[in-house]
C-alpha cells in the first residue's frame, strides 16, 4: 500500500512488476484459503488507491480474469463486484490510468460470463461488456485519449491514429463477444448474440469501411466454430 501511495510517472511500469506475485500466486496456488487472501488484497487495493494505480490495473485484471474462472462463489463474487467497481465508477474518473488495460477489463468479464457455474454473474458480466462499448461509442473524451495515446503494440503494429479507436475499443469488445458465443452455455451464448448484434446495428454506422472486413472476420468465426462436430445439440440452435 506504501508503494502504491506513491503513484507512478508515466511510462514507468514499476507498479507492474511490483505486483506481479499476486498474479503468479493466483496461477500456482489451488487452496481456496489463499486465492481469497489474494483477492481480498488486489480488492482493498483497487477501493483505496485507484487514483494512484497506472500500470498496476494489467495485473489487477490479471488477477481478477484467473478469479473468474474459479468454483468458490466468495472468490468470484469479491472479484466481480470489484471488476463491475471498476468499470463503473473507476473508468469515469481515471479513464487515461486504465486506458492501457481497457482490453484485459473486458477480457476479464469475458472470462466471468464462460463461467458456468454461476448464470447470474454472466449474464451481468455481458452487461457490463455493453457499457464498456457504450463507453466507447458515447463519451468523445474516451475516444479522445483513445487516438491520442498510442499503447506498446499499436506503436509496434503502427497502427493509424484514427484506427486506435478500433483497434484498442470496439474490436476487443466485439472479439470477447464472440469468444462468449463459442464457449458458454445456450442462455449465456444466445445473451451474448443479441448484444454483440445489437451494438453492431445501434454503432455500426460510425465503423470506419475497413473496420467491416475485421468484423466480419469476427461474425463468420462464430458460423465456423458452430460446424465444429461436438457432442452438444445446443449448437444446432
Amino acid at each position: 500500500m506504501k508503494f502504491m501511495e506513491k503513484g507512478e510517472f508515466a511510462n514507468f511500469r514499476f507498479q507492474k512488476d511490483f505486483l506481479r506475485p499476486f498474479e503468479h500466486i493466483m496461477k500456482k496456488n489451488r487452496s481456496p484459503t489463499i486465492r481469497d487472501m489474494v483477492v481480498r488484497c488486489v480488492a482493498q487495493m483497487v477501493n483505496s488507491q485507484a487514483g494512484n494505480i497506472r500500470s498496476g490495473w494489467k495485473n489487477i485484471f490479471s488477477v481478477f480474469h484467473l478469479a473468474a474462472s474459479d468454483h468458490d462463489e466468495a472468490i468470484v463474487e469479491l472479484a466481480f463486484q470489484t471488476t463491475g467497481k471498476i468499470i463503473s465508477n473507476i473508468f469515469e474518473k481515471y479513464f487515461l490510468a486504465v486506458i492501457d488495460s481497457f482490453q484485459d477489463a473486458v477480457k476479464c468479464l469475458s472470462e466471468f460470463a464462460c463461467n458456468a457455474a454461476f448464470p447470474d454473474t454472466s449474464m451481468e458480466a455481458i452487461r457490463l461488456i455493453r457499457n464498456c462499448a457504450k463507453y466507447v461509442a458515447e463519451k468523445p473524451q474516451v475516444s479522445q485519449i483513445f487516438r491520442e495515446h498510442a499503447g506498446d503494440q499499436e506503436q509496434v503494429m503502427n497502427v493509424s491514429e484514427a484506427d486506435r479507436v478500433w483497434v484498442r475499443g470496439w474490436f476487443p469488445v466485439l472479439f470477447e463477444l464472440s469468444c462468449i458465443i463459442n464457449r458458454c452455455k445456450l442462455d449465456v451464448r444466445t445473451r451474448g448474440l443479441t448484444v454483440l448484434f445489437e451494438i453492431l446495428k445501434t454503432h455500426g454506422e460510425t465503423f470506419e469501411q475497413h473496420w467491416w472486413k475485421d468484423l466480419f472476420r469476427i461474425v463468420f468465426r462464430i458460423f465456423d466454430n458452430m460446424k465444429l462436430p461436438e457432442s452438444q445439440n445446443e449448437k444446432a440452435e
